[in-house]
C-alpha cells in the first residue's frame, strides 16, 4: 500500500506517541509540529495528505492554523482533521467554521482514528486525480488550439496554391479541348487528357496527404503504443518498387543495420514514400542514391542523399508544352509542403530529429543537378536484433 504523509500538530509530544501507536507504520508516514507556526512554517518539507490539528495551542490555536491553511491555494485542498478535547456543539461548529473537514474528540479512539483517516486520505486521492485530469486537459487544450493555427496558418498560405495548381491544370485542359476540339489531332488530345488524368491522380493523393495530415496534427498520441518496425526491410522494398518505374539508370548504396524501430510500420512507410517521391523524379536523366542507417546512442539515425541530374528540356512543341502545365517534374515542389510537413509531425509525434537540404530549394542549380540530403533519428525498440547488412551497386531499368 502507498505510503500517505500525516502532519500531526500537536503542542503535547505524548499525544503525537499515541496517534503514533494507533496509525500503521506500512500506510502512514507521521510528521511532527509542536505548534502553529512549525506547522505553517513546514508545509513544503513535510507535504501532508492529511492534517491532524489539535484545537487548543498556545501561541497560533488550531482554528487560526485551519483559517490560514484554507486560504493558501496550495494546501487548502488538504483535508484537516481537528482533533480536541471540545465537545459542545458551539465548539465544533467553530471547527467546522474555520474549514476543518472532520473532527475526532479526545482520548482518540483508535479505530475512529483510522477510519476518519482513511476516510480523508481517499478524498485527497480522488482531489488529486481530478487536478492531475484537469493539468492535463489544460494542456491538451492548449496543444489543441497551437495546432488548430498551425493548422490555420497552412491553409490560409501554403495549401490553397498546392490544391490549386492541379485544379487549374485541369480547368485549363479542359478549356483548350473545348475551344480547340476540331482542329487538334487524336494525339494532342489524348496528350491533353492524359496530363489531367495525371492532375487527378495528384489530386487525390495531395487531399490523402492533407487528412494524414490534420490527424496528426489533431489526435493526441497514445502513450502506452507498442510500435514495432524493421526499417532495412521497408527502405530496401520501396526504393526496389521505384526502380522499377525509374526510366533511367540509378547508382544505389544502401547499408542499413538490421534494428527494429520503437514506431509503427505505417508511420515509417510514410516517411520514405515522401522522402522518395521527393528524389525519384521522372525528369531527372541520372540518379544517384545513397542511404546509411545506424544505431547510435539508443536511437536510430538515417542518412539519404541523392544527386539527381534534371533533364534540360522535353520534346513537346511550344504549344504544347503551355499546355500541358501538369507533369510529375513541375508539381514535385508543389506537393513538397505537405508531404514535408507529414514527415515532421510523424518524427515530432517519437521526439525524433528530422532535417533536409534541398540544392533546388532555393534555385541554385548546379549544372543542371539537384542535390537532396536528409537526416533523421527515430527511437529503437526495446529489444534489438544486432547486425547490420548492405547492398550496393547499379541498378539499370
Amino acid at each position: 500500500m502507498s505510503s500517505y504523509s500525516i502532519l500531526i500538530v500537536d503542542d503535547e509530544p505524548d499525544n503525537f506517541d499515541v496517534i503514533e501507536a494507533l496509525l500503521p507504520s506500512e500506510s502512514y508516514k507521521l510528521h511532527y509540529a509542536n505548534c502553529g507556526e512549525d506547522a505553517l512554517s513546514g508545509l513544503d518539507k513535510f507535504d501532508p495528505d492529511v492534517i491532524l490539528l489539535d484545537v487548543m495551542m498556545p501561541g497560533i490555536d488550531g482554528f487560526e492554523v485551519c483559517r490560514r491553511l484554507k486560504l493558501m491555494s496550495q494546501w487548502q485542498a488538504v483535508p484537516i482533521i481537528m482533533v480536541t478535547a471540545l465537545a459542545s456543539k458551539e465548539d465544533l461548529a467553530r471547527c467546522l467554521a474555520a474549514g476543518a473537514d472532520d473532527f475526532v474528540n479526545k482520548p482518540v479512539n483508535g479505530l475512529e482514528l483510522r477510519a476518519r483517516v482513511n476516510s480523508m486520505v481517499r478524498i485527497k486521492k480522488q482531489h488529486d486525480r481530478i487536478q492531475s485530469f484537469s493539468k492535463l486537459q489544460r494542456n491538451n487544450i492548449h496543444s489543441l488550439a497551437n495546432n488548430i493555427n498551425e493548422i490555420r496558418l497552412d491553409l490560409a498560405i501554403g495549401f490553397p496554391h498546392e490544391f490549386n495548381a492541379p485544379i487549374d491544370t485541369i480547368s485549363a485542359n479542359i478549356e483548350h479541348l473545348t475551344q480547340n476540339i476540331e482542329r487538334l489531332d487524336l494525339d494532342t488530345k489524348l496528350e491533353i487528357l492524359a496530363a489531367s488524368d495525371r492532375a487527378v491522380g495528384q489530386l487525390r493523393k495531395l487531399t490523402k496527404k492533407f487528412w494524414f495530415y490534420l490527424q496528426l496534427t489533431l489526435e493526441t498520441p497514445a502513450t502506452d503504443r507498442q510500435d514495432n518496425c524493421t526499417p532495412k526491410s521497408i527502405v530496401e522494398q520501396s526504393a526496389i518498387a521505384r526502380f522499377e518505374s525509374f526510366p533511367s539508370p540509378i547508382d544505389f548504396d544502401c547499408e542499413i543495420a538490421a534494428t527494429n524501430l520503437a514506431v509503427s510500420s505505417e508511420h515509417f512507410q510514410w516517411i520514405v514514400d515522401e522522402l522518395f517521391d521527393r528524389i525519384f523524379s521522372n525528369s531527372a536523366t541520372y540518379l544517384s542514391l545513397k542511404i546509411n542507417g545506424e544505431n547510435i546512442d539508443n536511437a536510430f539515425h538515417l542518412s539519404i542523399s541523392s544527386c539527381r541530374s534534371l533533364a534540360q528540356g522535353n520534346d513537346l512543341d511550344v504549344e504544347m508544352s503551355k499546355l500541358l502545365q501538369f507533369n510529375p517534374a513541375g508539381t514535385e515542389e508543389e506537393e513538397l509542403a505537405i508531404g514535408l510537413k507529414v514527415v515532421k509531425k510523424i518524427v515530432e509525434l517519437y521526439d525524433g530529429l528530422f532535417l533536409m537540404s534541398s540544392s533546388s530549394s532555393d534555385g541554385l542549380l548546379v549544372e543542371g543537378q539537384d542535390e537532396i540530403t536528409v537526416y533523421l533519428t527515430l527511437p529503437l525498440a526495446p529489444v534489438l536484433a544486432v547486425g547490420g547488412s548492405s547492398a550496393s551497386g547499379s541498378h539499370h531499368n
